[in-house]
């Protein structure tokens, strides 16, 4: 069952200004959305790793006089297998939803081994360090998980996408980008349900990311996408709704270009793209998926949000025939 329908607040589009996120809200409320996943950084309610408790107070008031709901979603690199300042602020990221009342936080897989042998700051890893970081990650998740449960709050981890520069990475030494997924395991839906199997706890699932996923899938060792969103289904405890064309990010660094050639995680109004978005719906209402959906535009699609919202409610009645 799908229980309501949110809508990201990019943090750059915002970048700390509580009156943008005011217009934001304003703007989402009047179009129907019931929910909104704020990026922690948006905010400037947490720094150097620490609560501003007034801050997260300034934001709940606002929340609160357009009669939204939240979600938040961690810093994209925050990261449980790094170091003790990455928990700090995991730890400052659980207190901001304590204030705002979010009883739901994504946070993105840390399983990717590429960023320092990009940099030439390391090589590739063994075998045994990618071992060691998915162990570390996991006893971590589990750490944090208990705390979020005690809070009644579900953390749910986001699969991840591929990029260029990955595979640039992976030529650098020798391996072929059919590789990837090997070096990048946050980006296979197979390998986080393993990862909630080792957690175990009912509140610690998978965030679907259902255009990360588009796009990582020609890397999976089985490029199915639907078989791995079947997979995965049962585990999913929260779902990020967008659209691509499935292609990654080649030559073009601009949006706009991006666009134009159908490239990377472009975060486009569903339909937009070529995803199977109602089939995806159907295997999760199969599954018995109950939570909500939150749509995530990047802002230069603003302008389209009562269309975002009708087609989204179109397909959500398509599958769930009381509109969800």
């Amino acid at each position: 069952m799908i229980r309501g329908i949110g809508i990201n607040a990019d943090h750059e589009y915002v970048d700390g200004q509580t009156s943008v996120l005011e217009g934001l809200l304003q703007k989402y409320k009047a179009c129907g959305f019931d929910t909104v996943e704020i990026s922690v950084p948006g905010l400037n309610a947490i720094r150097g790793g620490v609560l501003i408790e007034s801050e997260a107070r300034r934001v709940r008031e606002i929340l609160a006089a357009h009669g939204l709901n939240v979600t938040l979603h961690c810093p994209n690199n925050l990261s449980l297998i790094r170091n003790e300042r990455h928990h700090q602020v995991m730890d400052a990221v659980l207190g901001l939803a304590a204030v705002l009342g979010a009883r739901r936080v994504v946070y993105h897989s840390a399983q990717i081994a590429l960023h320092a042998p990009y940099r030439h700051l390391a090589p590739l890893p063994s075998k045994d360090e990618l071992r060691e970081m998915w162990e570390r990650e996991t006893e971590a998740l589990i750490a944090v998980g208990r705390r979020a449960a005690d809070m009644g709050v579900i953390l749910a981890v986001e699969n991840r996408d591929p990029h260029q520069w990955e595979i640039s990475a992976l030529g650098m030494y020798g391996k072929p980008a059919a590789e990837l997924a090997h070096y990048h395991q946050g980006m296979r839906l197979d390998l986080l349900v393993r990862q909630m199997e080792a957690v175990n706890l009912p509140n610690v699932g998978i965030c679907l990311d259902v255009g990360h996923a588009f796009l990582a899938a020609p890397y999976w060792p089985d490029p199915d996408y639907l078989a791995a969103i079947r997979v995965c289904a049962p585990w999913v405890k929260h779902l990020h709704f967008h659209d691509n064309f499935g292609i990654t990010d080649d030559m073009n660094e601009s949006l706009g270009d991006r666009l134009v050639f159908g490239e990377a995680d472009n975060h486009m109004p569903p339909g937009w793209g070529r995803i199977p978005l109602a089939a995806v719906l159907d295997i999760l209402k199969a599954a018995g998926y109950d939570g909500l959906l939150v749509v995530e535009l990047r802002p230069r699609y603003l302008p389209y949000l009562e269309e975002v919202i009708a087609e989204t409610r179109r397909l959500i009645a398509k599958t769930w025939r009381d509109g969800g």
